[in-house]
């Protein structure tokens, strides 16, 4: 089954759909100067992370004299970029290009754009990265590179009292609700129709819903189960206050890479970047920054950078 390339762009819908939905509230997160997500213990400190000299070295001269790394990014995305109830920047992707400026020895500034504004900003020179859970796509690698930083897999987010709970490895025949129009519900019904049938099992059942604020309410309902990306799911159950729960496994044939965007005219840039990355995986705060967000399953053990021609 080939890989579908979902955008989760398109589960933006979701988490603004769950605040009027299930009460979606961003209890227990707190500001990226502290690190913490939620249920997550002791803060990181970015502050106290180290300049990497090699990484730093990589550097074009004209950010080096900057002194601060300037990144696109869209904040209305939880967990990966938004502002939490006090105000405060936060994130997965908020911590990761913070920690990456600290290790590069630049300040950082993340301007918060329009989805459809991002690449472009990069394109042009106006930022030097950017970073919103961007998955990288054919399209986009025509646009801009690519370095990876976390992989997005699909899985189920079910009402804890749903009977019977539905796992990765018995979907077939079983009822899904979806949002029309996105990447998951694509994802469904191609499970359904190749997947299923390759097994001589019986299709899912589909109900699909015009509004992700339907979809949520027909799953707290119990009328069926649902794909989500996993970071957005494990989020929507730790906040919902609805009895929903994410599943521990991953979707088979779900995954898809995500990275850090930046200019094709800039070389330097990406490699700074990588350096950085690899840096913090090295000294283990790749790690507890996932960890904040309960999605350590969707940490990489190398980052690359890609481009037209591969990485």
């Amino acid at each position: 089954m080939n890989v579908l390339r979902h955008s989760p762009r398109r589960d933006r819908a979701l988490l603004l759909a769950v605040s009027a939905a299930v009460a979606l509230t961003a209890c227990g997160v707190t500001s990226a100067e502290d690190g913490k997500g939620p249920d997550t213990g002791a803060a990181l400190k970015i502050d106290a992370i180290a300049v990497d000299k090699k990484a730093q070295a990589e550097l074009p001269e004209a950010m080096k004299k900057s002194g601060t790394l300037k990144v696109a990014s869209e904040l209305d995305w939880p967990p990966f970029s938004y502002k939490d109830d006090s105000g405060q920047t936060t994130g997965i992707d908020v911590l990761m290009v913070q920690a990456i400026g600290k290790k590069l020895g630049l300040k950082t500034s993340i301007a918060d754009l329009g989805a459809d504004t991002i690449i472009p900003s990069v394109q042009n020179g106006r930022y030097d990265v950017a970073v919103s859970q961007l998955v990288t796509t054919p399209e986009r690698l025509r646009a801009v590179n690519f370095v990876d930083y976390i992989q997005n897999t699909l899985g189920i987010i079910q009402h804890k009292d749903y009977s019977p709970q539905v796992t990765p490895g018995d979907m077939c025949g079983k009822t899904f609700v979806g949002t029309q129009g996105t990447g998951p519900l694509d994802f469904t019904r191609q499970y359904s129709e190749k997947e299923c049938a390759a097994k001589g099992k019986p299709k899912m059942t589909i109900h699909v819903f015009d509004k992700s604020a339907a979809t949520i309410l027909a799953v707290g309902n119990k009328r069926g189960v649902f794909l989500t990306n996993r970071a957005v799911g494990e989020y929507v159950a730790a906040t919902s206050g609805n009895g929903l729960v994410m599943g521990k496994e991953t979707i088979p044939g779900s995954r898809t890479l995500s990275g850090i965007a930046y200019s094709k005219k800039q070389p330097e840039v990406g490699k700074a970047v990588q350096a950085a990355l690899l840096s913090l995986m090295n000294d283990g705060t790749y790690q507890k920054i996932l960890e904040r967000w309960k999605v350590t399953d969707q940490a990489l053990k190398t980052s690359e950078i890609r481009n037209e021609t591969g990485s």
